[in-house]
């Protein structure tokens, strides 16, 4: 989700989203970074309510034309909010031990940062010179690099903008790992999401160890090693996915069950799992000459790339007569690559701005990169209440150019953008600096995206055939012919 840079700082998108937040925990082998309410197993991550931002809390301010000020650390951009990888395979950098004055030197660059730069001036409401005086002591005391790193993050959560953060080397690498597509796990290669009988399955890696010990879609997992998924107590602050999770070549124990069917035992065995499954951008045809094309996330580096190739394939296939683009699971990225999947449907044009305290930056969309047999076709966007930041920019700039029907549910409301920090520790923080605006100046913060065509589902319990969401997709297009 990048944006246009200002000096040396380049913003990004952020996509923490409403119903989740990733779970940061540091052990020998598991890395968590925020992530999205879908849990891919060796990325499974339990989700913690979130309160939706309010649009009421705090006025954006109005921009002028002086440029913001960019501070000495060293910035650079990078998305959020995408599946959250643990058990990492790939190492990471250890936490070296800091002095005191390296930790209240990177503390105070932190805070005159947030100071300097936040998107609100009266930072919702907290008193940020008192919160100055309270950290301060709690840097000086703290006895390990882990303390150092867990005060800074809560300095940053008091905020409350469900956006900023504040994140270890540990989970800046695993980030950045995830973004080239190059970061594993141990696993069972799954996508998970809780429900209230236990685990439900909406994705099976093809050749993964779930799908040789004969798991699929829909089957729901009732307990891992004999222990019910939904009982967080007994699992720890990892849950039930933290058990799921280990290292390649050792197994796990899930009980299973199926439609109606008995609970069964299943012993499935961990392998490497490559991240980037779970972030492919791909493109199928439908009865009718209909194109399906589904976008899991922003935050890879290449998605408008794949986006490319998935269509161009689609459509060497013979002529669409509309197309369906799912984003009902992508909780955002990087904004220059959501606005080049949009430039293959449409040949420039502004989907909006993105506002700070003194910057104004149009959302100009590329030109010269449309796909004959895309600009003239009708398009429908589905999305969901987990669609956020990158993803809800994307849905509106598609109804706005290419007058796209929305069906679904309202989306996130979660469009803030994040300038990323870097530190001399290899630490960085993700600070909200603009927010999105329509082009009418209309902010979608807090309110989300409003769908055409409300169809009020969980659409991840259905298959393809039976998802009414997507049935009531393609009556609009049949309508739209």
């Amino acid at each position: 989700m990048l944006l246009n840079s200002i000096g040396t700082v380049k913003p990004y998108n952020d996509t923490n989203k409403m119903y989740l937040q990733r779970i940061l925990l540091l052990l020998l082998t598991t890395i968590l970074i925020t992530g999205c309410s879908v849990l891919r197993d060796g990325q499974i991550g339990l989700p913690t309510a979130q309160q939706r931002p309010t649009s009421t809390a705090t006025s954006l301010p109005q921009p002028t034309s002086t440029q913001t000020t960019v501070p000495s650390a060293e910035t650079t951009v990078l998305p959020i909010q995408t599946p959250t990888p643990v058990a990492t395979i790939a190492p990471t950098p250890t936490l070296a031990p800091l002095s005191r004055e390296q930790r209240l030197n990177i503390f105070q660059q932190v805070w005159e940062t947030v100071r300097d730069n936040y998107l609100y001036e009266d930072f919702n409401g907290l008193d940020w010179n008192a919160v100055r005086v309270e950290v301060q002591s709690k840097v000086e005391a703290a006895a390990t690099p882990e303390e150092f790193y867990a005060v800074m993050r809560e300095m940053i959560a008091r905020l409350g903008d469900d956006h900023s953060r504040f994140e270890s080397p540990q989970e800046v690498a695993a980030q950045m790992a995830e973004a080239r597509g190059q970061l594993q796990y141990g696993g069972i290669g799954v996508s998970v999401r809780t429900i209230e009988e236990g685990g439900l399955i909406t994705r099976v890696v093809p050749g993964g160890p779930a799908d040789q010990a004969g798991i699929l879609p829909r089957d729901v997992i009732l307990a891992v090693n004999g222990i019910p998924f939904n009982d967080d107590s007994a699992f720890g602050p990892g849950g039930a996915i933290g058990a799921v999770r280990g290292l390649p070549g050792t197994s796990v124990r899930l009980t299973i069950k199926r439609g109606n069917g008995e609970p069964r035992e299943i012993e499935v065995v961990r392998a490497i799992i490559d991240i980037a499954v779970f972030n492919q951008v791909t493109a199928g045809r439908l009865t009718g000459d209909i194109g399906l094309l589904y976008i899991p996330s922003f935050y890879v580096d290449n998605a408008d790339i794949q986006a490319r190739d998935a269509l161009t394939t689609l459509l060497a296939e013979g002529p669409l007569r509309g197309i369906i683009i799912d984003v009902r699971d992508n909780s955002g990225g990087y904004i220059h690559v959501m606005r080049n999947i949009i430039a293959l449907f449409h040949d420039g044009g502004s989907i909006g701005a993105s506002v700070g305290r003194d910057e104004r930056e149009e959302q100009r969309i590329p030109r010269g990169k449309t796909l004959p047999g895309l600009t003239d076709i009708p398009v429908v966007v589905l999305i969901s209440e987990e669609t956020a930041s990158a993803a809800e920019m994307f849905t509106a700039g598609m109804r706005l150019l290419r007058q796209a029907t929305i069906v679904g549910v309202p989306s996130a409301g979660n469009t803030e953008n994040l300038y990323g920090y870097d530190f001399s520790d290899g630490s960085r923080l993700l600070l909200a600096e603009v927010a999105y605006q329509l082009p009418d100046g209309t902010l979608i913060e807090g309110t989300g995206i409003i769908p055409d065509v409300l169809i009020k589902a969980e659409w991840w319990r259905f298959a393809p055939e039976d998802d009414p969401q997507l049935q009531a997709a393609l009556k609009v297009l049949a309508g739209a012919q």
